[in-house]
């Protein structure tokens, strides 16, 4: 337990240390994402333009910084920080651990630490989507709580929970199967040595297999979270496909914002996860 209280704790840290860097890059795919179509132009083109309508710290920086801070230690301490107890358990006392066993263990421990953190999550959605409109719902997490709860209960914390947790469970399975694959195959063919080389080639799969498994589920979560028109996930889902500009290429929507955003914050906290390990005297992750 405390091992895997240590491993928590430099996760968590690590993630939320990088998610505080990065947020202008997730405030801008949450903002692409929920734009008119027929308004918008490049996501650079976009970006531009609210630096220069409403400046880089207040269009895209300060929205949703602590809420996202917060939810990513919660979901990320959780995912990857419980991940090797969970692998363990998955493999068994006389299994070898290897790509379907790594996808499931991310799956578990991501759904768990997702889940629990939902309601962080749908603040800082909210919060970055209403930037720029008139009469936002809220301006900050802690006018968030006990608006949301008024408007729904302790049930309204968790809507969009469902595609939450699978894209959550997903963007976790991609970067355990990502990380661990990579360096599990880099220990038996000796391609580079244990070191900062490994770590960032490490980081840019996991990267790639994380915004490739979760966006479907975050598009779906980042419309239904910014939305009171739909009644549930699945009459989105089907308005989605039905619509001229949907079909199945809809649900990838974002995949290069989504990417862009992850692969920096993974490069920065992935090595920065195995330096901090060693200070807690854990070791390298393997």
């Amino acid at each position: 337990m405390i091992l895997m209280g240590k491993n928590m704790f430099a996760t968590g840290f690590c993630i939320s240390t990088a998610v505080v860097v990065f947020n202008p890059l997730d405030c801008l795919r949450i903002r692409w994402q929920v734009v008119d179509r027929s308004a918008s132009t490049t996501m650079t083109g976009f970006a531009r333009d609210i630096i220069k309508r409403e400046g880089l710290i207040r269009g895209l920086w300060a929205p949703g910084l602590g809420s996202n801070a917060v939810g990513a230690a919660m979901a990320r301490g959780i995912g990857m920080g419980c991940y090797p107890a969970v692998r363990e358990l998955v493999v068994g006392n006389d299994g070898e651990k290897n790509a379907a066993t790594m996808f499931l263990a991310g799956i578990i421990a991501g759904g768990l630490g997702y889940g629990l953190s939902t309601p962080m999550w749908q603040i800082k959605t909210r919060l970055q989507a209403s930037v720029g409109v008139s009469n936002p719902p809220f301006s900050n997490t802690f006018q968030a709580f006990p608006k949301i709860i008024s408007e729904g209960g302790l049930r309204g914390l968790y809507r969009g929970a469902g595609p939450l947790i699978v894209r959550g469970a997903l963007m976790n399975s991609g970067n355990t199967l990502g990380y661990d694959f990579a360096k599990t195959y880099n220990r038996k063919h000796q391609v580079l040595s244990e070191g900062f080389a490994l770590h960032v080639s490490a980081s840019v799969f996991a990267a790639f297999l994380s915004t490739t498994f979760s966006i479907p589920a975050d598009f779906v979560m980042t419309k239904y979270q910014t939305s009171t028109q739909y009644s549930s996930v699945l009459s989105l889902v089907a308005d989605i496909f039905n619509r001229n500009d949907g079909g199945f290429r809809a649900f990838f929507r974002g995949w290069v914002p989504l990417f862009v955003r992850v692969a920096p914050v993974y490069i920065f906290y992935l090595p920065l996860y195995e330096q901090v390990r060693l200070m807690l005297g854990l070791g390298y992750f393997e």
